[in-house]
């Protein structure tokens, strides 16, 4: 009995791996791999996590209540990821199977893409001050109305990976401009006992 609710737990969360990297709105965001991609990534919190073991918990609080805060901001991104996978997908199947037409309607389809985009990326950038993004999110757009190459860019996941990047940047700094204040104090306390 038991066997089984397990195994359909993991079948359950098999499909919904598999659906998440088809569209990204059934993605979910696990604490755990962000953390994993800290460690990865940056030496300095690497060292700390290994030399004081307890400040990995601090990096998993942090991951959590950064997830907590730009939830809106990943959430969006999913969102609009999603939208560009089905209408280039439509996009897509329109240039191959009638050419020229196609290529008329591939056009059009960016232009209306473009509107959740554009209210997305004031949203993301009123909470997050984040005005590298623009660039890179202009160039994949301005890219996207290639036709053929375009449908195949706007299927890739330019906005949730932006709001995780942003997320992971943030949860960095805090980490680090926290530990450093705990540090400080930590020695601070040496030096007077």
């Amino acid at each position: 009995m038991v066997e089984a609710k397990e195994r359909k737990k993991m079948d359950t969360g098999r499909a919904r791996d598999i659906a998440g990297k088809i569209l990204p709105i059934f993605s979910k965001e696990k604490v755990s791999d962000l953390v994993n991609e800290i460690l990865r990534e940056d030496e300095y919190i690497r060292g700390l996590t290994v030399r004081y073991p307890q400040l990995k918990e601090v990096l998993y609080r942090d991951v959590v209540s950064n997830f907590d805060k730009y939830k809106g901001v990943i959430r969006g991104a999913k969102v609009i990821d999603s939208w560009d996978r089905v209408t280039s997908a439509a996009g897509l199947a329109a240039e191959v199977t009638t050419g020229p037409v196609g290529s008329v309607f591939s056009g059009v389809e960016e232009i209306v893409e473009g509107i959740p985009k554009g209210i997305y990326a004031v949203y993301y950038l009123s909470k997050t001050k984040d005005w590298k993004s623009i660039p890179i999110w202009m160039g994949a757009e301005l890219a996207s109305f290639i036709p053929y190459v375009g449908d195949a860019v706007d299927l890739t996941n330019i906005y949730v990976d932006r709001a995780r990047k942003f997320t992971k940047e943030a949860t960095k700094e805090n980490f680090k401009k926290r530990v450093k204040k705990d540090l400080e104090g930590m020695v601070q306390e040496t030096k007077a006992a």
